[in-house]
């Protein structure tokens, strides 16, 4: 990965990071309400949202009252949405589906 590219993913990590933790008593629990899902369709646009927005997942959920239940599958949530969104980028109307 060259260096814009990892610049691009570092900057996406922290802003779902940021976003996340913003509205904490919104965002953990057992019912998640995360504006930062929203940048998962960032990877139509970019690869480099991809690893992004798994590590930015990760990193808020450090803080998580559902401990490592929610750093493991809830990052690799993320994860399969981001890679989703990346794969169906050529189809317009349907990219946000892998988010829901």
């Amino acid at each position: 990965m060259n260096s814009k590219k990892l610049v691009t993913a570092a900057v996406i990590a922290s802003v779902y990071a940021v976003l996340t933790m913003a509205i904490a008593p919104f965002s953990y629990g057992l019912m998640q309400i995360r504006i930062s899902e929203a940048l998962t369709i960032l990877p139509m646009f970019t690869p480099a949202a991809i690893p992004g927005l798994f590590i930015g997942c990760l990193i808020a959920n450090i803080i998580s009252p559902m401990g490592v239940i929610d750093m493991v599958l809830g990052s690799l949530a993320t994860l399969l949405a981001a890679y989703g969104s990346y794969k169906l980028k050529n189809h317009k109307w349907i990219v946000h589906i892998p988010q829901i």
